[in-house]
């Protein structure tokens, strides 16, 4: 699939909050639809090339099993948008239905909207940080509650460790399961090229490491130095500092999700 593509025409309208914003959306193609069209409804112009691009596990089995068997699980953590979404209802599929006993964990709040437009209500989030270590501060999560039973903690391909292992600590039976794989996009990114070299956009949303590694990687060095001198807007510390180490020299940190990325636009 060609993942370069303009998504969106924002209203004309000079005195828009956001009229003069021309953002480059880096998320996978579902949510970044989203994203586009909340900030092109305040003015703004998204243009959305996905630099990770979201497909079925390259091993499905794990994934089945584990879906099969959610009866016998006490909790269900949903590590990021993806694994909600290739989980719940892979590639636009009619989404499962989860056990009504299963409890339901996510990072943030775009993760958890991904569950609830697929529905899945009750989803928990962390209200501490909106991250692995905010998963791990719920009292849901403590020892005391989880000791002896089976948490399923649905990731990417090569997902961090953390709550796996911290979760183990804590006398559960956490499993790891790879509900999709990520990846690079392969196609030439020339209408980006255009765009930077056309000084059309003004900042650079990334709601995940991986997005702004990719989007370095397929860039040539030539445009390296207009593309390090936009601003972007990071969803996490860590992402802002992956940002930081790859070369870019006005990195925002924002609040997660849509409403952060808002938050922080329409605070310029």
């Amino acid at each position: 699939m060609n993942t370069d593509f303009h998504l969106g025409q924002a209203a004309r309208r000079k005195d828009a909050p956001l009229a003069q914003a021309h953002v480059l959306i880096t998320r996978p193609v579902m949510p970044a639809s989203r994203t586009a069209t909340r900030i092109a409804a305040l003015g703004a112009t998204p243009y959305v090339f996905p630099t990770t691009i979201i497909e079925p596990p390259v091993n499905p089995e794990p994934l089945r099993a584990a879906l099969e068997n959610l009866s016998t699980y006490h909790a269900a953590i949903f590590v990021s948008p993806g694994a909600a979404e290739m989980t719940i209802a892979p590639m636009g599929s009619a989404p499962i239905k989860l056990p009504n006993a299963l409890h339901v964990f996510a990072p943030g709040s775009g993760t958890a909207e991904e569950l609830q437009l697929r529905g899945v209500a009750n989803v928990e989030i962390p209200t501490t940080s909106f991250d692995s270590e905010g998963l791990l501060a719920l009292p849901a999560l403590q020892a005391s509650v989880i000791k002896g039973k089976r948490i399923a903690i649905f990731r990417g391909n090569d997902g961090r460790e953390l709550l796996r292992e911290e979760l183990t600590k804590r006398g559960a039976i956490a499993e790891a399961i790879t509900a999709y794989h990520r990846r690079a996009p392969t196609t030439p990114p020339t209408g980006l090229i255009e765009l930077l070299r056309a000084k059309k956009l003004t900042a650079i949303s990334a709601m995940s490491s991986d997005a702004v590694t990719n989007l370095v990687a397929i860039m040539q060095k030539d445009e390296h130095a207009i593309l390090f001198s936009l601003p972007l807007y990071a969803s996490h510390e860590r992402i802002a500092q992956t940002a930081l180490h790859a070369g870019f020299r006005n990195v925002i940190t924002t609040q997660a999700g849509d409403a952060g990325l808002i938050t922080a636009l329409l605070d310029k």
